[in-house]
């Protein structure tokens, strides 16, 4: 997962591009795994915040809960 989110991030794409390279290359292993697709997209934002600079995890909300699912995974 930091290869492919850093990757994308180092180079300008966006977070959306960094979650599908990553189930990309995360998928063929885990992906049988039942909590794989529910808690990669908040996995992915959350090394995206680290690579962005923020040190303490953005507090999880209902609400942040919803927009991260609709943009990765919707």
């Amino acid at each position: 997962m930091q290869r492919t989110v850093g990757a994308a991030h180092r180079s300008g794409g966006s977070l959306k591009d960094a979650f599908r390279a990553t189930h990309e290359a995360l998928a063929p292993t885990f992906g049988c795994w039942p909590i794989f697709e529910h808690c990669l997209p908040f996995d992915v934002q959350r090394l995206w915040d680290e690579l962005d600079g923020i040190e303490r995890p953005v507090i999880w909300t209902a609400e942040r809960d919803r927009q991260v699912w609709a943009e990765l995974q919707g």
